[in-house]
């Protein structure tokens, strides 16, 4: 009865690497990659774009952020290039989080529906 209430996770290419857990979230303003994940693509400190922005998350915990990873995202036939902010976190069972920003540049609709 509750397979309403799932997340919803992708597989997409993160700059020629294939993500697998990719959460779509419809409430989150921003993109989010947790820093564990550059090293997985590639990546590191080096590559980041300086911000001094803190995320808050759902709890209404704070967390400062790494900088912004600029990537070329690949859903399906779809190529976008995104904007992540890179943040520590341990607790995610996500690899990637693309939030309205994605969802809004992709004109996609996203739906738990259809898992």
């Amino acid at each position: 009865m509750a397979n309403h209430l799932r997340n919803l996770f992708i597989t997409a290419n993160f700059g020629g690497v294939p993500i697998p857990k990719i959460m779509i979230d419809g409430g989150a303003t921003i993109n989010l990659l947790p820093h564990r994940m550059l090293s997985k693509m590639g990546r590191t400190e080096r590559d980041l774009i300086p911000t001094r922005l803190t995320v808050t998350n759902f709890a209404g915990g704070i967390t400062k952020t790494h900088g912004i990873l600029d990537v070329d995202v690949i859903v399906g036939s779809k190529k976008l290039k995104i904007a992540f902010f890179v943040v520590d976190t341990t607790s995610t069972t996500y690899n990637a989080l693309l939030g309205r920003d994605w969802i809004h540049q992709s004109l996609c609709v996203p739906s738990t529906l259809h898992q």
